[in-house]
């Protein structure tokens, strides 16, 4: 049994595809190049993290908590043709991946994306709708499983992966012996690995060939240049040592940057002696800041709440809110004098109307679980905006997911 071909079967029947290709507003060949470089990658991240009992068992609980029994395999075209659907299903391969490829996640992205020629955001969209469809097959095949038989399931899978598996995916995923990624990706720190050093078994063969092609003419060969192979090996071995650095500078960056995400704590102390613990340009640092400031009422100053979530296409707050819901009741406490309105918010997937109602539905709950916990419900108001306002582009990923907030607008202070 080739779980692979399972799943790309279910993909390619009727116009799956074509609704896939639509709904990430990218071309039927660039779309078909991701899935088919996207489903071993997944399936190998599974594999990975199934090889031993700790992981297998954690795999095991994602299934049955998740509820990946199969039967999402069953509507797929209408999981995929956008709308709540089609977000939840996002939200769910989100988590799976973030447990599969953690960091790894960024890099494996920007491999497919010049490998298949997607986009990257799109890249992203598509890797998380497939990781739910994958866990559900392997779900459904592996109903009743324990433990070593699931490991023994995702072990009899790995020669397919290692046959599908897209050039320098295996390196970055860990996974030894794959046939076609070899070595053309690594994630070495050594400067052989990341460097030119990993282009030279490439300016090697070049070199022999032209010597050997050299000498065949010396034979009378005639017909072959091989000045021009000398030539054209030079000009490899250039490229390759200008892709190789160009590699180096790009994972600097990406380290550079990854240093400079790192969110510096920030004690915010409030009227009546309340210190918060916050992280540095967070709602609570901002709308304090903004309390204590002489700026004037301005309607059209919002701030956005960025530790709140919701269950996925609900209006249910997940418990990891309650931090930052009773950060703002001890503002709205030691500002006794403020009135806010809540505002909500989504992206353009799904119908306007959908979208209207669950925006209101979230920002209304917001407000009764502030009054809960002891906030005048008189000092509030709330609102859903549906999908108008947006502050990104709604054409990707990334995108979608900063329009889908909740924000406050101080209306009195």
């Amino acid at each position: 049994m080739n779980l692979l071909d399972l799943l790309k079967n279910q993909l390619a029947t009727g116009d799956t595809m074509s609704v896939i290709s639509n709904l990430l507003g990218e071309n039927k060949t660039a779309t078909e190049n991701g899935i088919n470089a996207i489903l071993p990658t997944l399936l190998g991240s599974v594999i990975q993290k199934g090889s031993n009992t700790e992981g297998a068992n954690a795999l095991l609980n994602l299934i049955k908590t998740g509820g990946h029994d199969g039967r999402i395999l069953n509507n797929i075209g209408g999981l995929l043709g956008g709308g709540e659907a089609t977000t939840d299903l996002l939200s769910s391969g989100s988590g799976i991946i973030n447990m599969l490829l953690g960091d790894k996640f960024g890099g494996i992205v920007s491999l497919i994306s010049n490998l298949s020629g997607l986009k990257s955001g799109s890249t992203s969209s598509l890797m998380k709708l497939a990781a739910p469809l994958l866990m559900g097959l392997i779900g459904k095949q592996s109903a009743g499983s324990t433990t070593s038989g699931l490991m023994s399931l995702l072990g009899s899978q790995s020669d397919f992966v290692k046959a599908a598996l897209p050039a320098g995916i295996g390196s970055v995923l860990g996974f030894g012996g794959t046939g076609n990624s070899g070595s053309t990706v690594s994630t070495s720190n050594s400067d052989s690995d990341s460097g030119f050093g990993k282009f030279l078994p490439w300016i090697i063969g070049a070199a022999l060939l032209a010597g050997l092609l050299y000498g065949w003419k010396s034979c009378g060969k005639t017909e072959v240049s091989a000045p021009k192979v000398v030539e054209n090996a030079a000009q490899v071995a250039t490229n390759a040592a200008t892709t190789a650095t160009n590699a180096a500078t790009t994972a600097t960056n990406a380290v550079a940057d990854a240093a400079n995400k790192v969110v510096e704590a920030l004690k915010v102390s409030l009227p009546g002696g309340t210190v918060l613990d916050v992280p540095k340009g967070s709602l609570e640092d901002k709308i304090v800041t903004y309390l204590q400031s002489k700026d004037s009422i301005s309607k059209t100053l919002w701030f956005d709440f960025d530790r709140l979530t919701f269950e996925t296409g609900k209006a249910t707050l997940k418990p990891e809110s309650e931090a930052q819901l009773n950060n703002v009741v001890a503002i709205m406490k030691a500002f006794p004098k403020v009135k806010i309105k809540i505002g909500g918010y989504t992206d353009n997937v799904g119908k306007a109307d959908a979208n209207l109602k669950l925006s209101a539905d979230r920002a209304k709950n917001v407000m009764l679980e502030l009054v809960k916990k002891g906030v005048s419900a008189g000092r509030m108001s709330a609102e859903g905006y549906g999908d108008k306002h947006p502050i990104a582009s709604n054409d990707t990923e990334e995108g979608r997911a900063q329009n889908r907030r909740i924000s406050i607008s101080v209306r009195e202070k």
